[in-house]
C-alpha cells in the first residue's frame, strides 16, 4: 500500500468523520430548535388563556351587573361598572402584546406604533364592551347594555376559542393518556375529555334532572 493512497484513505476518512459531525450538529440543533419553537408557543398559549379568562371575568361581571331595560344603577352598582371599564381598558392594551393590530401601514398614521392599523377581532370585542359599559355604543337591535354585552361575550369566547383550538388540544391530550393509561383505551371520551359518538350530551335541564334522580334514591335510603 503506497503512500499516497494512505494518505488519500486518512483524508477520506476524516473527511466523513467530519460530515457526520457536521450532521450530528445539524440534526441537534433542528431538535433544539424545534424544541425551543414548541416552548414559545405553549408559552404564548398559556398567556393568551390568561389573559383571555380575565377579561371573561370582567365581561360576566359587567354583565350581572347591568339591569333589563337599564335603569338606574345604586351608586354601588355605577362604581362596579367604573372597575370593569377600567380592568377591560387596561386589558385591551395588555392584549396588543399577544394580538398585534394589522395592516399597521395602511392606517393610522399619526398614531403610537402600537395604535396604528386594525384591531383584531377579540380586541374589538373588548372594545365595544367598554364603549357599552360608558354608554358611547349604539347598541344596534339589542334592547339594553345587559343584553349586548352577553353577545359581545359570546363573540369574544368564540374567537378566542378558535385560536386556542381546544378541540385538537383535548385530542393530543386523549392520545396521551391511551399510551399512559391502558386501562383507559376502552374509553372513547376518556371520561367526557372527547365527545362519545355514541351518546348525545344531556343538556344542563337533562344534567339537573338525572341529578335530581340521584338525589330523590339516596334520600329513600
Amino acid at each position: 500500500m503506497s503512500q499516497e493512497f494512505l494518505t488519500f484513505l486518512v483524508g477520506a476518512l476524516a473527511g466523513i468523520l467530519t460530515g457526520l459531525a457536521a450532521l450530528a450538529a445539524y440534526y441537534a440543533a433542528t431538535r433544539q430548535n424545534r424544541l425551543t419553537a414548541t416552548s414559545i408557543a405553549a408559552d404564548w398559549l398559556r398567556d393568551l388563556r390568561a389573559w383571555a379568562s380575565e377579561a371573561v371575568d370582567v365581561l360576566a361581571e359587567a354583565t350581572y351587573t347591568c339591569r333589563k331595560g337599564d335603569p338606574a344603577l345604586s351608586s354601588d352598582d355605577q362604581a362596579t361598572i367604573s372597575r370593569c371599564r377600567c380592568r377591560l381598558s387596561a386589558l385591551i392594551d395588555r392584549g396588543r402584546f399577544l394580538l398585534p393590530n394589522e395592516r399597521e401601514s395602511d392606517y393610522g398614521d399619526h398614531k403610537a406604533s402600537a395604535y396604528k392599523g386594525l384591531r383584531p377581532p377579540a380586541l374589538d370585542a373588548l372594545v365595544a364592551a367598554e364603549r357599552i359599559l360608558g354608554e358611547v355604543m349604539d347598541l344596534f337591535s339589542f334592547p339594553d347594555r345587559k343584553s349586548a354585552l352577553i353577545g359581545v361575550r359570546r363573540e369574544f369566547v368564540s374567537t378566542v376559542q378558535a385560536i386556542l383550538d381546544p378541540r385538537s388540544t383535548n385530542k393530543t391530550v386523549a392520545k396521551i393518556l391511551q399510551h399512559a393509561q391502558e386501562d383507559r383505551q376502552k374509553d372513547p371520551s376518556f371520561g367526557g375529555l372527547l365527545p362519545d359518538p355514541s351518546k348525545v350530551p344531556e343538556g344542563d335541564e337533562g344534567l339537573v334532572y338525572a341529578a335530581s334522580l340521584r338525589y330523590e334514591e339516596e334520600t329513600r335510603r
